[in-house]
């Protein structure tokens, strides 16, 4: 009772939608078994899920003090994989993010709904050069419209 009224209260769900769990089973049928494995644990110890900017970014969130395994990339906002599908007959790309070893954010093009992915382009894993959308997407926020 006292998750559903923090829910309410700060916004989120308590797991993945259908969208954003076939984004991460693409994700999890590129990584190798050991990556998997450890991912899959991260996942099962979600607690509760934030759509921040819904169809742009995406966060998990973990109980405090949990001891959540940790997969070997380092740093703030690494990203892991970018996964490509089309969605209204475009090609759309979703970038899935650690933090600190800990997936953490689903950034960019984040499908709402399950019907939002026709099919599976590809998962591009270790992108070289990702940058974070999430410092661009916050300056959007927070934009002076008369710019």
């Amino acid at each position: 009772m006292l998750a559903k009224i923090s829910e309410f209260l700060f916004g989120g769900t308590r797991g993945f939608n259908e969208a954003e769990t076939r984004l991460l089973s693409f994700l999890m049928d590129a990584l190798p078994a050991q990556e998997r494995d450890i991912l899959a644990r991260q996942l099962r110890l979600v607690r509760k899920v934030q759509r921040q900017k819904p169809g742009r970014l995406v966060a998990a969130y973990y109980k405090r003090g949990d001891e959540i395994p940790r997969l070997p990339y380092p740093g703030y906002e690494y990203c892991l994989a970018n996964i490509t599908y089309l969605s209204g007959g475009r090609a759309r790309t979703t970038s899935l993010v650690l933090h600190d070893g800990r997936f953490m954010t689903f950034e960019r093009n984040v499908p709402q709904r399950l019907s939002d992915i026709e099919t599976l382009g590809s998962v591009v894993l270790h992108p070289k050069g990702f940058k974070s959308v999430a410092p661009e997407i916050d300056a959007q926020e927070h934009a002076d419209p008369s710019t």
